[in-house]
């Protein structure tokens, strides 16, 4: 019988994941953002436009409410811009690293052996510019399932197929070693 062992590690020879370079979204992604926040801030439009022609109380303030959709509209296109820049993602030999986030950065890393299944999704824009998205689900629940978007789509169907044959390899191993047990 081996005897119980816990070792301290030295935090120094671990790799870290913070000098990966990262693949950013391709630029194109950039442009299905915007189609997809004009047509929010166009329905949102409509509804301000419909409130100010029938709603006559608010009418006297037509230039703060237009003025209050124009700082929105600003802000959100500012915040969508910076947290294009700051996405990103690797594909590692033993684990998948994605980074988002503005105010509060996120980085997740999820070793392969905790990935349950892939989804490949491509949405109207995103077929026109020829992008998808990888949607990976893992073993560890919501927290750490990831969403890649704005991945040319030839891309990300060779990245779920290295992640597929990964899978099934780790599968494999795992069946001989309990039928060896």
């Amino acid at each position: 019988m081996q005897s119980f062992t816990n070792e301290t590690i030295d935090l120094d020879s671990l790799p870290k994941f913070e000098d990966i370079q990262l693949q950013k979204p391709h630029p194109d992604y950039w442009k299905i953002i915007c189609i997809n926040l004009l047509i929010f801030l166009g329905i949102v439009g409509i509804g301000i436009l419909l409130i100010l022609v029938f709603v006559e109380e608010s009418r006297a303030h037509a230039f703060l409410i237009i003025g209050i959709y124009l700082a929105l509209t600003i802000i959100l296109f500012l915040l969508f811009r910076a947290s294009f820049n700051k996405r990103g993602y690797a594909i590692r030999a033993h684990d998948v690293i994605y980074k988002s986030g503005i105010i509060a950065e996120t980085t997740t890393v999820v070793p392969i052996n905790r990935i349950q299944h892939i989804e490949l999704n491509e949405g109207i824009f995103s077929r026109i510019y020829n992008l998808g998205s990888l949607q990976i689900f893992t073993a560890g629940g919501q927290t750490g399932h990831l969403h890649i978007a704005g991945i040319p789509i030839d891309v990300a169907k060779s990245i779920r197929d290295v992640l597929l044959k990964k899978l099934d390899l780790i599968e494999n191993q795992t069946t001989e070693i309990n039928e060896h047990e």
